[in-house]
């Protein structure tokens, strides 16, 4: 039976609750505390990539008086919200990702799926088509050769060779056209996406892996591609990036507009 997704988020209510409370944030219609600048969520288990997660929080804690953990503090809402390296996409963090865009919050949300099994990754793509309308496709490895296990591997230990077709070592990367041109490393595997020519903000090559869109009362920024890694890396590329996306929130304001 195919689930309208007013259906979805009424059977989604009360785990969603469950969710805010154990991530620490207050679900949509709650009274806030006070709004904060940013907030790094930590899905736990979902979070298939938890070297990425720690270099989002390693990127933002000298910078955001307002950082938030799973003891972030349930009363206080956030204007942006950073979800690295998710992995299986369950109702409930799907209904919560929705309940902070109808909130008005927007949402960088960093895919971990190219390190899913084949029944995981087609679950995650399936939910990111229904509740998002983003198509994403089978992920690509930029070290050709080598599984998602091995990937993994080369992200955690340093490892960073890539080859091109033709056999000679070249260094793939991610050029992001917004909020400004930077072009960042990736090693590992990409998450392709189709979308409009204007929602598409990064590409390696002729390929896009990131973009943007509206998303009820907010924006929604996909990465096919984890930042994370490159954060934790200290690439300087990656951290100029993110820097241009939490700098102010009129930037996603006027994106709105």
């Amino acid at each position: 039976m195919k689930l309208s997704r007013r259906h979805f988020l009424g059977a989604a209510t009360g785990a969603a609750a469950t969710f805010w409370s154990s991530i620490g944030l207050t679900a949509a219609g709650s009274r806030p505390e006070r709004e904060l600048d940013c907030v790094v969520l930590d899905l736990n288990a979902h979070c298939i990539l938890r070297e990425s997660l720690q270099g989002y929080q390693a990127a933002l804690a000298g910078e955001h008086n307002h950082l938030a953990e799973a003891g972030f503090n349930s009363q206080r809402r956030c204007r942006l919200a950073i979800v690295p390296g998710i992995g299986a996409m369950e109702p409930v963090i799907t209904g919560a990702l929705l309940d902070l865009l109808e909130a008005g919050t927007h949402v960088l949300l960093e895919s971990g799926a190219g390190f899913l099994n084949p029944a995981e990754f087609t679950a995650h793509q399936r939910m990111l088509q229904r509740y998002f309308d983003i198509v994403v496709h089978a992920p690509v490895d930029l070290w050709p050769g080598k599984s998602a296990h091995d990937s993994l591997i080369a992200h955690r230990s340093g490892r960073h060779p890539s080859k091109k077709l033709d056999g000679r070592e070249s260094v793939p990367y991610v050029d992001y056209i917004w909020p400004n041109e930077t072009r960042v490393r990736d090693f590992s595997r990409v998450i392709p996406v189709s979308a409009k020519a204007e929602d598409i903000i990064g590409t390696i090559g002729v390929t896009p892996v990131a973009l943007k869109k509206c998303v009820a009362n907010g924006a929604l920024i996909f990465l096919g591609s984890p930042l994370g890694p490159a954060l934790r890396a200290r690439d300087s590329e990656a951290h100029a990036w993110l820097r241009s996306v939490t700098a102010s929130t009129q930037v996603l304001q006027a994106f709105l507009a």
